[in-house]
Parts: C-alpha cells; sequence; structure tokens
C-alpha cells in the first residue's frame, strides 16, 4: 500500500510538470518564441487597424505570396500585396481578429509560425448607412525572415 501510495503521488507531482506555456497560445514560454509571437502581435493590431503602411512596413522587399494554384494566377508580391489590402480595406469599416498560435519553428534563414484565426469584418453595405458582417475562421503559416532587428514578414499575409 505504501509503495501504491508513492507511486501515485509520484505519478500526480510529475503530471503537473510540462513545459510552461505562453499565455492563450499552444507555444513553449522561451524568449525566443515570446519575441516571435510579440512581433506576430503587431502585425496583428495592424491589421485590425487596417493601416496598410504599417503592414507593409512589416514585410521584406521579396515578400511573396503562392496562392497555390498549378497556373499561379492567384500569386503575388509585396506590390500585389499592397494593391489587395487596399482594394479589401476600402470598404471594410471594423475588424476583429483573435490569434491562437499553435507552433514557433526555427530555421536558420526564417522562423514559421502556425496559427489559427478568427477574424470577423464589418463591411459597408449597398446603401447608405447598410453594414454587413462577416466571419472567417482557418489555419495559417506567417513566414519571417530573420533581419537585424528582429523580423519582417516574408509570405502568410
Amino acid at each position: 500500500m505504501n509503495r501504491l501510495g508513492a507511486l501515485v503521488a509520484c505519478s500526480l507531482s510529475l503530471a503537473g510538470c510540462g513545459e510552461k506555456l505562453i499565455p492563450n497560445t499552444d507555444v513553449e514560454d522561451t524568449e525566443d518564441n515570446q519575441k516571435v509571437i510579440d512581433y506576430c502581435e503587431q502585425y496583428r493590431i495592424a491589421l485590425e487597424a487596417r493601416d496598410v503602411a504599417r503592414l507593409l512596413a512589416m514585410t521584406t522587399d521579396d515578400y511573396y505570396e503562392d496562392g497555390g494554384s498549378p497556373s499561379g494566377h492567384d500569386d503575388y508580391d509585396r506590390a500585389g500585396l499592397e494593391q489587395r489590402l487596399r482594394s479589401r480595406f476600402q470598404r471594410v469599416e471594423a475588424v476583429r481578429y483573435d490569434i491562437r498560435y499553435r507552433r514557433v519553428v526555427y530555421f536558420p534563414d526564417r522562423v514559421e509560425v502556425y496559427y489559427s484565426y478568427y477574424g470577423r469584418f464589418q463591411v459597408a453595405g449597398q446603401t447608405a448607412g447598410e453594414s454587413l458582417w462577416f466571419s472567417e475562421v482557418g489555419d495559417n503559416r506567417l513566414v519571417l525572415a530573420r533581419v537585424p532587428d528582429g523580423y519582417k514578414i516574408l509570405s502568410g499575409l
């Protein structure tokens, strides 16, 4: 009985041990991970503010988005990103964008951040004073380049 009690006590104490996570994420709480998450939160805040200039300033000069089609008709570079942002934000009145960070993966030349998002968008309707809300839920990967003062976004917007 003493052995069983000691085994149960040991098992319970070990169950409480594990990696400490950054609050509201599934990401281990390390200094490097915290810096990456902090940078990604700047992106989220800029997106909610619909701040095209800030979003573009966060991207690399060689930003490129592969839309996934075989023909490449939906691919775009940094200039295309600017056009897409300006076009989409033209009628958007409000944005709420929640991110749940799932994983951060480090490579010598980049960092990949995997996350789930829940975006809600208020868009001007067809008639004056009319607003429509829509939402989008999904998973995404933000690819960050390492730069001397932190990070810049290579793809994933």
